[in-house]
């Protein structure tokens, strides 16, 4: 599979340039080999990027919704165009399946797309007055200057995601995407300029994350941050946005579990969330991770788990026949085979998998862990891999003291066909996003946030763009 060209430089004012503090590979996960190259901001080119965003900011928040939201959906059209293409790069460069690829571009296509459409239906609200013959308008107002700070597991659709509703609500950006898929944020910002995006409103930067970041939140200009990321860099961010009251939007880990109850049809629940768990390595702060197994049917689940974890082929996404494609880089599969051996010595017993695969690339092996002990690293760090637990419950009370044992609060999912025992739970777990009998997937038109350790803020829907907006109060009265 042949690819384009991957190298990465920044965006600033309209322009492409090199970076001045030098540059660092575009490493293949899938190969361990470089295919391109990202080039690094200094100190200068940050404050570049902030003082084009803050001149932009004026001229793009005057115009109307449906300006902004032209342009927003002629990029995603032409994303839609070039797809194929940019699937090649986004496959290289995180170690996706071509599925897996394709699959989050398209959803980048729809997110762009749609928050194109809600750039035209934001609307303020009329208040009667408390005097005779007043009123009270609820205005929103665009905040100013954005920075979006983006990950390596999603680079697409995440960068999408920010881009779109920052811009549908007359903000101006400064966004800094992942350096290890740096193609795929120049990508989409490419698809924005040939929109006729106007010079400014997006500037593009790579650099050292702290140091970048620390530079970013310093500024004046900033109104608001929104990241993805881990709990662990979202607190730091939150310490530097604090001095400036910078708005935060911050969507941080998770660790989902899955309750199964005596009652579930297992061959569903292994169909529904196989490819939550799965999927892209397993590096997704929704997917499936913990599973609590009612003690009739635990067994059964652990077996049929394993069974289905077995039938994924390994390999490079452009391998025909592949289906599960690499995790992102070294420190992943170190991530990975400590936390297996920590819960291996305390008891935990390997179904399957376990083992880092002895070839080329960053690849281990899709496990399933059964007896798993509560003094478990893995049960309360986030895994990011493909691995799953199953630990044994025996009420509804103990499901949800278990679900909610650890320290996020993302996503959790529900497989019961008793009303009883669902409302029981829903009302019971720590977690904003929860599927019952199905996964609970983030999509452009509702909002979605993390509580407590999983973040603050909305995005999605018009929660997410309202994000980036403040509700000004107008009273107003006859002279």
């Amino acid at each position: 599979m042949a690819a384009q060209n991957l190298d990465a430089h920044l965006f600033i004012d309209g322009r492409w340039e090199e970076g001045n503090s030098g540059s660092q590979p575009n490493i293949d996960p899938g190969t361990g080999d470089a295919i391109g190259l990202v080039t690094l901001a200094d100190a200068a080119q940050v404050q570049a990027a902030l003082d084009a965003a803050q001149r932009a900011f004026p001229a793009w928040s005057a115009l109307t919704g449906q300006a902004r939201g032209a342009i927003l959906k002629k990029a995603s059209a032409l994303l839609a165009e070039c797809l194929e293409e940019v699937a090649v790069g986004l496959l290289l460069e995180s170690g996706k399946t071509k599925a897996d690829a394709t699959g989050e571009l398209r959803r980048t296509v729809e997110t762009l797309a749609w928050n194109g459409e809600e750039a035209s239906r934001i609307s303020g609200k009329v208040h009667q007055g408390i005097v005779a013959g007043s009123t009270r308008l609820s205005v929103p107002t665009p905040l100013g200057v954005v920075v979006a700070i983006t990950p390596w597991n999603f680079p697409a659709v995440l960068v999408g995601r920010k881009l779109g509703a920052a811009l549908a609500a007359g903000c101006t950006v400064v966004l800094k995407a992942s350096e290890f898929t740096p193609y795929s944020a120049r990508a989409i910002v490419q698809t924005l300029v040939d929109a006729g995006l106007p010079d400014g409103v997006v500037n593009l930067i790579y650099g050292d994350p702290a140091a970048v970041s620390e530079q970013l939140l310093a500024s004046p200009v900033v109104k608001a941050v929104s990241f993805t990321g881990s709990t662990q860099v979202g607190k730091r961010l939150a310490a530097l946005a604090a001095p400036n009251l910078i708005r935060p939007i911050f969507e941080l880990g998770g660790h989902a579990p899955v309750i199964v109850w005596s009652d579930a049809d297992i061959e569903k629940v292994i169909q529904v969330t196989a490819p939550a768990k799965f999927g892209s390595a397993g590096q997704s702060c929704v997917a499936p991770t913990r599973y609590l197994a009612h003690h009739s049917i635990h067994d059964a689940l652990v077996e049929a788990l394993a069974a289905k974890a077995q039938t994924y082929k390994l390999g490079h996404g452009n391998e025909e026949g592949t289906t599960l494609g690499s995790v992102a880089h070294a420190g992943r599969v170190a991530s990975f085979l400590q936390l297996v051996d920590d819960a291996v010595a305390k008891g935990a017993v390997i179904r399957t998998g376990g083992k880092q695969i002895d070839r080329r690339g960053f690849f281990v092996e899709p496990t399933v862990l059964s007896s798993v002990t509560s003094d478990a690293e893995i049960l309360a760090e986030e895994p990011f891999g493909p691995v799953a637990t199953v630990q044994s419950i025996n009420s509804v009370d103990e499901a949800i003291q278990l679900a909610n044992a650890g320290l996020y609060s993302f996503a959790a999912y529900v497989f019961t066909d008793s009303i009883a025992v669902r409302d029981k739970l829903v009302a019971g777990l720590h977690a904003s996003n929860i599927g019952v009998n199905q996964t609970a997937p983030s999509l452009p038109d509702v909002a979605l946030g993390g509580l407590g350790n999983s973040g603050y803020g909305y995005e999605g829907g018009t929660e997410g763009v309202l994000a980036y907006m403040h509700l000004r109060l107008v009273s107003q009265s006859a002279a």
